[in-house]
């Protein structure tokens, strides 16, 4: 991750703000090892940040197309109310402009699934999620022809219609589904009886990427959608206990799912 804080000089928490909890060790969003000299603070789940490495951390999460903000250890799924990232991070007024603009920008486009058409840059809702090819009413108007663009490599429609995975223009792939179909099976530390278990999962409620970190039980939370499910299986956490009661550490009644050759796709609520 690359740090693209807009701030040019550090930002550091005055010593004597009696609100914050400041506390010894290292900062835990610094994931390049900026060093930054604030003193760290606590924040709502208890892990310590500086201004600087909170900004980074929450900027990236924001250029990555989040709306909301989640804590960046791993097994921690707390989300940050924006009053707390703002207080915490010392936001300036440009970077909160900033926030605010990217938040609205990311909800309102995984809410409607809105891009820009390559042509002609006019905004294009896609109303069936299944498939790939994309029909633009502006271009179509002009060419007097219907022009389809692919959804996944925003490029002129080329093959058959509809596809779920690609079009046939060169380099058009699914970068979570290469990932799904090549990461290398799982050894689980913790959880007897389990062969064959990909690394990398899709949640099966959102499609969010999601890797075990092989220690401790099956099952893990989502970081978006926050469904808690089994990661050999694919069931829902629930209904996986409901099979085989007490499985938490051993092969599920249905076995090992197989990978995945989708990306399930958050439903409109």
């Amino acid at each position: 991750m690359e740090s693209s804080s807009s701030t040019e000089q550090e930002k550091c928490y005055d010593p004597q703000d009696r609100t914050l909890t400041f506390v010894d060790g290292e900062d835990d969003l610094d994931f390049l090892c900026n060093d930054y000299k604030s003193l760290r603070a606590k924040m709502s789940c208890g892990h310590a940040v500086t201004p600087m490495s909170l900004t980074d951390w929450c900027r990236w999460q924001l250029d990555e197309g989040e709306c909301r903000f989640v804590c960046g250890q791993p097994r921690c799924d707390v989300e940050w109310k924006f009053d707390e990232v703002r207080k915490m991070a010392l936001l300036t007024p440009e970077e909160i402009k900033y926030f605010e603009n990217k938040m609205f920008s990311n909800a309102a486009t995984d809410l409607l699934k809105v891009k820009s058409c390559p042509c002609c840059q006019s905004l294009v809702v896609r109303t069936d999620l299944s498939d790939l090819s994309v029909r633009c009413t502006v271009c179509t108007a002009d060419k007097k022809s219907t022009f389809k663009f692919c959804w996944q490599c925003l490029r002129e429609w080329k093959g058959p219609a509809p596809r779920s995975d690609r079009c046939e223009n060169d380099d058009c792939h699914n970068k979570a589904l290469r990932i799904l179909r090549t990461s290398p099976d799982i050894t689980f530390k913790d959880v007897k009886g389990v062969t064959g278990c990909p690394s990398f999962r899709a949640c099966p409620t959102c499609g969010l990427l999601v890797e075990h970190n092989r220690t401790q039980c099956k099952n893990v939370v989502c970081a978006r959608c926050k469904v808690k499910f089994c990661f050999v299986c694919l069931k829902l956490t629930e209904e996986c206990q409901r099979l085989k009661p007490s499985s938490y550490f051993t092969l599920c009644s249905t076995g090992v799912a197989p990978r995945q050759t989708s990306i399930p796709v958050r439903q409109r609520t």
